[in-house]
C-alpha cells in the first residue's frame, strides 16, 4: 500500500495518483530478498540464496535495524546477569576479610539483582543467541 504524502490516505500499489486528493504518489520500490544464513541481498524473484543455498526472506531496512537492536539487547542482558555475579564474588571476598557489613550488603544486593535479571529474561525470552 502507498500512503499519500499530502493527505495520508492509503492507496493501492498500482495507483499513480491519490484517489482522495489526486496528489501524485511516489513510485513503488521493487522489493529485495535477504538470505537468513549469510545475509546476502538478492533480487525479489530469487527463490534461494545463490551463495549458500539458504532460505530467503523479504529484505527491509526496518527488519535489519530490528535485528541489530535485538542482538544489542541480548548483549545487555548477558552483562546484566554477569555484573551481579561479580558482586557475589566481591561480597564473599569482603566477608573473608572480616568486613561483614560491606560483604553482606554486596551479597544481598547482587543476589536480588541477579534473580530479577533471570526472572525478567525468562518472562520476556527475547534473547536469542545466534
Amino acid at each position: 500500500m502507498k500512503t499519500c504524502p499530502q493527505c495520508g490516505e492509503l492507496n493501492g500499489d498500482s495507483r499513480v495518483f491519490c484517489f482522495k486528493c489526486q496528489t501524485a504518489l511516489p513510485k513503488a520500490e521493487a522489493y529485495r530478498k535477504i538470505c537468513l544464513a549469510c545475509k546476502t541481498i538478492h533480487a525479489g524473484r530469487a527463490e534461494s540464496c545463490e551463495t549458500c543455498g539458504g532460505r530467503l526472506s523479504v529484505y527491509s531496512e526496518a527488519a535489519v535495524t530490528a535485528d541489530r537492536r535485538e542482538s544489542g539487547s541480548c548483549l545487555l542482558y548477558i552483562i546484566s546477569v554477569l555484573i551481579p555475579i561479580a558482586g557475589i564474588i566481591l561480597g564473599c571476598i569482603y566477608i573473608a576479610r572480616q568486613e561483614d557489613e560491606l560483604g553482606k550488603s554486596l551479597l544481598a544486593t547482587s543476589i536480588v539483582t541477579w534473580v530479577i535479571a533471570v526472572l525478567l529474561g525468562i518472562a520476556f525470552a527475547g534473547c536469542s543467541l545466534r
